[in-house]
């Protein structure tokens, strides 16, 4: 994909006053904002604090935003724009959600990488044709790992942006780790915090990575027609942005209380202040001529999915400067073998040694193109060795019998026809009764039962 670059010349600083604020300490809407001068060990970001009937709320960004120092915008190229539909909203799109869903930043700055990963998330199911895909991709690579996406070297969590991140998760040379791509959250769990180093992902690392083809970043400037336009064909045509935004407290607090979808926030005519605070996600769009500036944005933000609707959120055309600066990224299904989904096993949890057990277990190839075989564990010493192929998303039927009381934990493995291997799906198997019936017992038994014992003599 061409890169966008309606480009403003301009600085970006990184912002080193006091408080974006203002006092160290202030109410604001019934906000409580807390001083960004924290330090590095603590937070590394500006937090909004909302206390409600003693339960606190915090919202992190940037400690160091995105500082705008001169608004001279220079048209060099733009993308073409497209006739847009008047709704549009890719986590409602022919029936079925194309987004992946809202992450929590926690006490880290680190708004800029989980906008940057939602977009790509996002991108693959589109580009896969597979809405039901389950991905999550790792953030903390990219803080530990990546150190230059940040804008202060090796300080993600003070802020950045996601071009950054795309630009050197796709750049094989040593600033990034040699390799192109971003790897999955559970090689490499999110822990807010820059200081992680790089070298507590998993070993086979490489081996997961999954690769970004092209990537674009531009400063469209304050709100227009003209540039909503063309976030709206960006969006229509590819999937889902990132996007710069001033948050504020009163933004912070009014999602943390409205949880309707149908709800957005207004534009509260905010003075510009040179400075772009929080990186989040525009996946849509709704245009409604009752609203002053015509419709609103459907977003996705960090700050878990116990603020907006489930971390998303709806805000009014040019409210807060959404979109002032947006960033774009590009993937070929092509260049990735997804290994099949950890497969599902069903069955009976408990039996009685000796009898035979069903079990039913399936797993999808994301490509959707490659049959499956399945590898079974069955705890007790032995296996199935490689079963299939079957068709993938087919559900098969397998069975077994334990010979022994115990607890066996049932395993289950998938593989494609490219070789690639899912994760082990698991099941927990009790047999806590014996088939054996010992002599004592039965002649107690034919004792209190006569009938029984001169019946079973007849047969």
């Amino acid at each position: 994909m061409k890169k966008i670059l309606a480009l403003i010349i301009v600085e970006i600083l990184i912002f080193s006053g006091s408080s974006i604020f203002g006092a160290a300490q202030s109410e604001q809407n019934g906000v409580t904002i807390i001083d960004s001068d924290i330090s590095e060990d603590t937070c590394d970001c500006e937090v909004f604090l909302r206390t409600d009937n003693g339960n606190s709320y915090e919202y992190y960004v940037m400690k160091k935003p995105l500082y705008v120092e001169n608004l001279d915008v220079i048209d060099t190229q733009k993308p073409s724009i497209v006739s847009t539909p008047d709704e549009f909203n890719w986590k409602d799109y022919d029936g079925h959600d194309w987004t992946t869903p809202a992450k929590n930043q926690g006490n880290c700055g680190s708004c800029w990488d989980f906008a940057a990963l939602g977009a790509f998330e996002s991108l693959i199911k589109i580009k896969e044709e597979n809405p039901d895909f389950t991905l999550d991709l790792s953030e903390q690579y990219v803080l530990s790992c990546l150190p230059a996406a940040a804008n202060n070297y090796g300080k993600g969590c003070w802020g950045g942006t996601p071009y950054g991140a795309f630009y050197y998760m796709m750049d094989t040379s040593s600033e990034g780790n040699f390799q192109n791509g971003a790897i999955p959250e559970s090689c490499f769990p999110y822990q807010a915090s820059h200081g992680i180093p790089c070298s507590d992902k998993c070993e086979n690392w490489e081996d997961l990575l999954v690769p970004i083809l092209d990537c674009s970043e531009s400063y469209l400037g304050f709100d227009s027609p003209e540039n909503r336009a063309i976030i709206k064909s960006l969006i229509y045509q590819n999937g889902p942005i990132a996007a710069a935004m001033n948050a504020t407290s009163d933004f912070a607090n009014f999602w943390s209380t409205h949880h309707d979808p149908a709800d957005y926030y207004p534009d509260p005519h905010a003075p510009w202040g040179n400075m772009l605070n929080h990186i989040i996600v525009i996946l849509g769009w709704k245009n409604d001529s009752s609203i002053d500036n015509g419709g609103y944005w459907i977003c996705k933000n960090s700050w878990g999915t116990d603020w907006g609707y489930q971390g998303f959120y709806n805000i009014e055309y040019g409210a807060l400067f959404t979109g002032f600066y947006i960033s774009t990224v590009e993937y070929d299904p092509e260049s990735f073998n997804w290994p099949p989904t950890k497969p599902t096993i069903s069955g009976s949890k408990e039996g009685i040694p000796g009898n035979n057990y069903s079990y039913k277990i399936i797993s999808e190839d994301p490509d959707g193109d490659d049959d499956i075989s399945y590898f079974i564990d069955w705890g007790d010493g032995t296996d199935s060795g490689w079963l299939g192929p079957y068709i993938e998303g087919e559900e098969i039927t397998v069975n077994h019998s334990w010979t022994k009381k115990g607890t066996y934990v049932v395993k289950a493995k998938a593989k494609d026809l490219s070789g690639g291997e899912s994760e082990w799906g698991k099941l927990t198997v009790t047999m806590p009764r014996d088939k054996t019936v010992s002599g004592f017992m039965l002649v107690k038994l034919l004792d209190n039962f006569p009938l029984l014992y001169r019946l079973l003599t007849y047969l």
